[in-house]
């Protein structure tokens, strides 16, 4: 079951958050090389655009959000600058947005009761399968929903700073944990749905966000070794009173 993340930097309060737009990894670490082989940089011809995650040697997953017509998909980076032993470049042959994402919420558009940002999720077949080695891996999928409390790890390419874009070249890493759904509900005045998991930092300081900007980016989302999500949807940064939505990757 997939499920979309809400990211809570939790203080006092509920404001309103923008929909998905370019993203952060704030308080986070330069992951280990070679730790995420799984993390996937997609690009559109040559800007970079979103993360993802290889679940099968021919597929990728990312978020809806992240069209183009131009797919360029690099395996095995840590980065985004260097040539690196393990990296592998792909096509995509076809892209299989979900059938119920609404990518006209990603718009200037009048919300209908009901409308959320559920089911973001694309995946991408690749036009030559990944060849698996030390650098390149398949992440495992899910076997049961993750318990409020479990600490996730989200990955990605997003900028470290909370209020200037700073955009590293190395792949960052930020722990979070699981909150209740209903510290989203209390902070977040949009829908909030079964499909969507709650998780941040209550001391604030770490968490993964985006605002509304340039092309969007997924962090991709994973708990004891498994992905979650790479769609990192909503970080409220209530201390500043900033709200901040996002996919990167896990």
């Amino acid at each position: 079951m997939w499920f979309l993340i809400l990211f809570l930097d939790l203080s006092l309060g509920q404001i309103d958050a923008a929909p998905p737009g370019q993203s952060r990894v704030i308080g986070g670490y330069k992951c280990e090389k070679n730790s995420q082989p799984w993390q996937v940089a997609l690009y559109s011809f040559s800007k970079y655009l979103c993360g993802g995650v290889l679940i099968d040697p021919s597929w990728v997953i990312t978020a809806a959000h992240c069209s183009s017509n131009n797919y360029q998909v690099w395996l095995g980076r840590n980065n985004l600058l260097e040539d690196e032993p393990f990296a592998q470049h792909r096509l995509v042959s076809q892209s299989f947005p979900h059938p119920d994402y609404k990518p006209f919420l990603m718009r200037n558009h009048t919300r209908k009761p009901g409308d959320d940002h559920s089911n973001d999720l694309m995946l991408l077949h690749l036009s030559q399968p990944a060849d698996i080695t030390d650098g390149v891996k398949v992440i495992d999928l899910p076997t049961e929903e993750p318990k409020v409390g479990s600490t996730c790890l989200a990955s990605g390419w997003g900028s470290t700073k909370p209020l200037i874009w700073e955009f590293p070249d190395d792949l960052q890493c930020v722990n979070i944990h699981l909150l209740s759904n209903e510290k989203c509900i209390k902070a977040y005045k949009e829908k909030v749905t079964d499909l969507m998991l709650c998780a941040g930092e209550l001391e604030g300081g770490k968490d993964t966000c985006t605002t509304l900007g340039f092309l969007p980016y997924g962090s991709d989302v994973s708990w004891e070794g498994r992905i979650l999500e790479l769609v990192l949807f909503l970080l409220i940064d209530l201390a500043s009173g900033t709200g901040l939505s996002t996919p990167h990757s896990l």
